[in-house]
């Protein structure tokens, strides 16, 4: 006899892409909070155009890394999957506000910091040791 009971709902993290907001929010902060700290290092001292693309470069791909980390140590599956989405949804996002913003696309080193650091995250947060619950 079958019953009529419904099944039980997917956690966000079980869904296909239902994790992807959560660690946009993530990305988005670290990237936010690396802009301000980096645009108050700009304000403050006299850097060369040089070092500021370099402090860029590793702003972005420590946000798709720590976007990455944080699916993967979630998820705790397809780390590199994971990874991949992330960054490639963060690419996106950056690239609309660029067109938008600017008139410009940005360009394909972005693109490899981003989905880089963000493959890295994923792989690097899967195999994370995650804590057992106290009985």
């Amino acid at each position: 006899m079958r019953t009529k009971r419904q099944p039980a709902r997917q956690s966000i993290w079980e869904n296909r892409f239902g994790y992807l907001p959560a660690a946009l929010s993530v990305g988005i902060g670290l990237l936010l909070a690396g802009l301000a700290a980096l645009s108050g290092l700009l304000l403050l001292s006299d850097l060369s155009e040089w070092i500021s693309a370099l402090l860029l470069g590793l702003l972005l791909f420590c946000s798709g890394y720590g976007m990455g980390r944080f699916a993967g140590f979630h998820r705790r599956r397809k780390g590199w999957l994971t990874g991949l989405c992330c960054g490639l949804l963060l690419c996106g996002i950056l690239l609309a506000v660029g067109l938008f913003w600017q008139g410009t696309a940005g360009s394909p080193v972005r693109l490899l910091l981003i989905c880089g650091g963000s493959i890295w995250g994923g792989i690097s947060g899967v195999n994370a040791p995650h804590k057992k619950p106290p009985k």
